[in-house]
């Protein structure tokens, strides 16, 4: 059983409202570290300059808060059912002219509601709070919503949450690999969980499922060639070779996730706040992405969502790309 402090903070955390949380001892991730430096040699991270930027960090938490004990890692989970197709072509009633039903683009399933990152951090400091009261002795911390350089998935691995699956994402018991991470760098020594393996086995569903290949092996994906990436952190033109392999998403992907047997599973998430008519959801009409006419109007539009993430400009290009293929 966990120490009385341990328990509490598992227990504090859990109070909060996060779905799953687990402990990782603050050491370096020397093999994570390794298999980062290979992806990045072999230009696998694209456009995202930011992963190059001293690495070696990311797997090693006393470079980010000197005197680290502990990696508390937790999850919040958005699964959500599959949306049903809007459909492309309206029916004309007797005697009255057909009606072309709007092109539109899906949505990943993360980002149909509202912008995660505040409602975790407000979480996360609640929780920062908590642990330096509860160790009743001067403790530091750091937090991050997927926005430092902490390998999450890695040290989620380590803490126990879940595993990494061939498709690269976390694979938690109870939510599948519909979870948003986060992260707690404490100096305070908790009592790390059991370590998980992979449990993927001889399934390959999600390396046969991506549409552009992008998964070269199982646990090897290659960003240049992701619809995630393509559409969200892509700065540049989509290549034409990969514009009729997008699949209809204008905004992310969840192909990989779809397929996945574990997420079929999964249970519907509980915060309000992720749902779509608190955001874009699921669908977005091409037309109207490509009416917008200024920054000004496309932030009006999509405020406090995660599809502010690409800019107007990277949202219409996805919108351009996708028209020939939604009328």
């Amino acid at each position: 059983m966990p120490s009385s402090l341990t328990q509490k903070v598992l227990d504090r955390a859990r109070a909060l409202g996060f779905d799953a949380v687990g402990i990782a001892s603050a050491g370096d991730l020397d093999e994570d570290d390794e298999a980062l430096s290979r992806w990045l040699a072999e230009g696998r991270h694209g456009g995202m300059g930011y992963m190059a930027r001293d690495p070696r960090r990311r797997s090693r938490p006393r470079a980010l808060l000197p005197g680290a004990q502990s990696v508390i890692v937790l999850a919040v989970n958005y699964a959500q059912e599959r949306p049903s197709d809007p459909g492309r072509v309206t029916a004309p009633p007797a005697g009255r002219a057909g009606r072309r039903a709007p092109s539109m683009g899906r949505v990943s399933r993360y980002a149909w509601g509202g912008d995660y990152h505040d409602l975790i951090e407000a979480r996360l400091s609640q929780l920062e709070v908590f642990i330096r009261e509860a160790s009743g002795a001067q403790t530091d911390c750091r937090s991050y919503v997927d926005h430092g350089p902490v390998l999450e998935k890695a040290f989620a691995r380590q803490a126990g949450i879940g595993f990494i699956g061939k498709n690269t994402l976390l694979i938690t018991e109870e939510f599948g690999s519909w979870v948003f991470l986060s992260v707690i760098l404490t100096t305070l020594a908790l009592e790390p969980g059991p370590a998980r393996t992979s449990e993927c086995g001889s399934c390959r569903l999600c390396l046969d499922a991506c549409p552009t290949g992008a998964l070269v092996a199982p646990y090897h994906l290659d960003a240049n060639r992701c619809i995630s990436y393509l559409t969200i952190e892509n700065k540049v033109e989509i290549p034409d070779a990969l514009i009729p392999k997008l699949n209809g998403w204008v905004f992310g992907c969840d192909i990989c996730q779809e397929v996945c047997p574990y997420n079929a599973r999964s249970k519907p998430t509980a915060v309000e706040e992720f749902r779509p008519d608190h955001g874009a959801g699921p669908w977005l009409d091409l037309e109207k992405v490509l009416a917008l006419k200024s920054d000004e109007e496309f932030r009006a539009a999509f405020r406090d969502t995660p599809l502010l993430r690409p800019k107007r400009a990277g949202l219409q290009r996805n919108a351009k790309a996708l028209m020939p293929f939604t009328a």
